[in-house]
Order: C-alpha cells, then structure tokens, then sequence
C-alpha cells in the first residue's frame, strides 16, 4: 500500500512538472565552450554510508582529471528521496545527474524529465566497446536510451557444494530440470532426515518470472498496461510445482519460511537446506552469516524451454532534462562504467560493473563471495536473453498481491487454479487502470 500511495504521488507531481514544462533537446551541444570555464554538476543518489564515501572519492578522482569540471554530492536514504525528486522535477530544477531504479524510469522518461544518452554513445562521450547490450538494454526505452546500468545482478540457485558433497549427489550444472531439482531435494531429505528441507520454497513472483521468460511470456505485455500472458493455466502449474514439494516436505513449508527474519536466520545458513533461490548479490551476505563458501548456479530448466534469464540492474543513473551540461554529465557517466581506478574505489558495491574490462581488472583482488557473483555473471550471460523490465504502474501492488495467492496456496486456502485465476482477474484490473 505505501508504493502504491508513494508512486500516485511521485507521478502527480511529476506531471504538474510537464505542465510546467520540462524538456531538452537531448542532442550533444554544438555551442563552442571556453576550456576555462568551470563547469558545475549536481549528482543525486541514495545509499548507506558506504556508498556515499566510495562515490565521493571517485567523484574527487574525476575531478582531478577533468579540472573544468566540478560535481556536487546531493545524498540520501531511500525513504524520501523520490518525493525529493519529484518536488524538483515541477519547479523544473532537478540535478543534472540521479541515481534511478527500474520501477521510475518509465515514470520519468515518459514525462520527458530524462535526457536520450544515445546521442552521446554514438559521438563516443560514452564507451560501451566492452559491455554487452544484456546490460544496457535496460536503461532503454524504445529505442531510446534513459539511464546506464551501474551494477548487475541476475535470479541464481544459492547452494552449499559440502552438504552435496556429504550427501554423495553431484553438484549442480546448467541444464538441470524442475524435476532434477525435485529428485536432488528427495535425496537430500532422506540423508539428512527429519528438520532437513532438500530447498527453500522460492514460489515469489521473481520465481514466476523467470518460469514465464522460458515460456517465451513475460509477466507484462508490451505496452505494460495488462499481463504478458493470456492463459491462466501457466500460474496454475507454477503454483501447484511448489505446492507438491509442500506437501511431499522437499521444500520449506510457511512455518519453517516465517520464521526467518532475516538473513541470519536463513535455513541455508544453518546447514537446514541445500539450496535456495535469491538473487545473486544475496551471496555476499549469506555467505557472511554463514562463514563457509557457498555457490551460485542458474535456475532449473525443462525439456524444450527457452533461456529464461535476464541481467537486471540493482540500479542506474541517468542525466535529467533539466540538466545545461548533458555531455559534462555524459562524460562522468563513461567515468562510472569504463574507469578502472574509479571502479577499484567503487568495489561493486552497486552490484557486478557492466563492462568485461572492469571485471577482469577487479576479479584478482575480490574476496570470494565477490568473485563468485562476478563469475556468476559471467555464466548466467550465457543464458540469458533481452527483456523489458521497466516496471508499470501498479507493479508493487500486483508483486503484493501475488505474494498473497502464494501464501493462500501454501496454507491450503485456495487451490492453485483458484489462485492463479485470482491473480489473473485482479492483476488485469490493476494495469487496465
């Protein structure tokens, strides 16, 4: 309920900005400048403490190697900073650069409040010599490109390769079945007996995803404004895969799943599974709280299905259409994604950096837990295709109101005919609003 209310009003605010006016040309400037003339930028971005030292050393570095050019910090939490945003998006007076998530970039590149960076990929302001269009397409819409990808991550099967290896069954490979998973799970059950659960139920809509990516689907049509899907029955499956490994206790029923808090109560960690499913930047902490080594592995597949992985960005940046120095803002982006002494400062805290050079420079000085999800980046490449993951309006209610009809599933209140043809009704009246 509070994205839906914080999304109404970020977009009426957002459009009061419109009426206001709020465009740009969004073509590099052909106006001459003077070589002394110091040009000043504003960057906002949100994050914990250790980003914000990390990003203002590498802002401090840039500086010093472009001297005409001086960047501003304007940092936050998460709570607050959209509506910030949007308050100066009507008085026509947002920073020349934000940090942006994928659920506003449509919001904003729709209202004409963000600045087409393809001008400035095809004059060479920014270098993607070394990154694949899996990380970029992203930031597009249309054919238009709005915000550059700072850190990657992708869906992934934590699992611990000792328990595998206790239990005497291979680790796992790419092109393992739903039913390899289930029969792994059996095994490991019967091994490690009674409070042992082979996996962690991942019946999530993030879950479901995928399931659709290698249906050829996706949860959205492309005018995301309705689902990508017009038979129910696909749901039905979904939920009633999970629903057997419930019952048949090879996966966490919702009493072992409620009590964890947090990730230190994950069974993972506490040697009470063997696998779960997460996204892959989840292997840092995990790993933390769990002081061994764990691993990353794509997610199942079925005999005749498509690649159903997608890269997706834990974040972007974007120059807004209020900013007088989009090619300035351009050249610090290209300073973000290709600079190898910026992303050594940098660390991937945002998330595994887009371009192969930058990982192959940092992957020798990586702890392992980082090193396993750069690798994992690397493999999941390979099996991935292109999707359009800009959220619709009402993506946070119906991602709610998914995680409802999974539960309902789970405890036995609704059958998962029931529950998909719920979701199905109700997902529809929200995005055809």
């Amino acid at each position: 309920m509070f994205r839906k209310t914080l999304f109404m009003i970020v977009t009426a605010v957002l459009f009061l900005g419109v009426l206001v006016g709020c465009s740009n040309s969004n073509k590099p400037s052909n106006v001459d400048k003077n070589d002394d003339e110091i040009i000043e930028l504003t960057f906002n971005w949100w994050g914990e403490q250790i980003r914000h030292e990390r990003t203002q050393k590498v802002i401090e570095l840039f500086e010093e190697q472009n001297p005409n050019i001086k960047i501003k910090s304007e940092i936050s939490g998460w709570d607050g900073y959209w509506e910030k945003l949007a308050t100066r998006a009507a008085g026509k007076s947002l920073p020349d650069l934000i940090q942006m998530s994928y659920a506003y970039l449509a919001e904003y590149a729709e209202r004409n409040l963000l600045t087409d960076l393809t001008p400035y990929v095809e004059n060479g302001t920014i270098h993607f010599d070394d990154v694949d269009p899996l990380y970029t397409d992203p930031g597009k819409i249309g054919d238009q490109l709005y915000a550059v990808n700072l850190g990657a991550n992708a869906f992934a099967i934590v699992y611990d390769p000792a328990l595998f290896d206790e239990a005497g069954i291979p680790e796992l490979e790419p092109g393992y079945t739903y039913e390899d998973l289930r029969d792994i799970s059996r095994k490991m059950q019967n091994h490690f007996g009674d409070g042992f659960y082979g996996m962690k139920t991942f019946s999530h809509i993030d879950a479901f995803k995928h399931y659709l990516r290698q249906h050829d689907l996706w949860l959205f049509n492309e005018e995301n404004d309705g689902l990508g899907y017009d038979d129910d029955s696909i749901l039905t499956e979904f939920f009633q895969y999970w629903l057997d490994n419930i019952k048949d206790g090879l996966s966490t029923n919702p009493d072992a799943d409620s009590a964890v808090q947090g990730v230190e109560d994950e069974l993972i960690v506490h040697k009470k599974t063997a696998l779960m499913g997460t996204n892959s930047n989840a292997l840092i902490s995990l790993m933390g709280a769990a002081e061994r080594p764990l691993k990353l592995m794509i997610y199942p597949t079925y005999p005749g299905a498509v690649d159903g992985h997608f890269i997706t960005p834990s974040q972007y940046v974007a120059v807004t259409a209020h900013s007088k120095h989009p090619e300035e803002a351009a050249k610090f982006i290209d300073f973000l994604t290709n600079n190898l002494e910026a992303n050594e400062i940098l660390a991937a805290e945002r998330g595994v950096p887009i371009s192969s050079k930058v990982r192959e420079h940092l992957l020798p000085s990586l702890d392992e837990a980082t090193k396993e999800t750069f690798n994992y980046l690397e493999l999941v490449q390979q099996y991935s295709r292109p999707v359009n993951i800009v959220a619709p309006p009402g993506e946070g209610e119906i991602r709610e109101l998914f995680d409802r009809m999974s539960q309902a599933v789970a405890f036995g209140e609704l059958t998962p005919e029931e529950a998909a043809n719920n979701f199905g009704k109700e997902a529809r009246a929200v995005l055809g609003k």
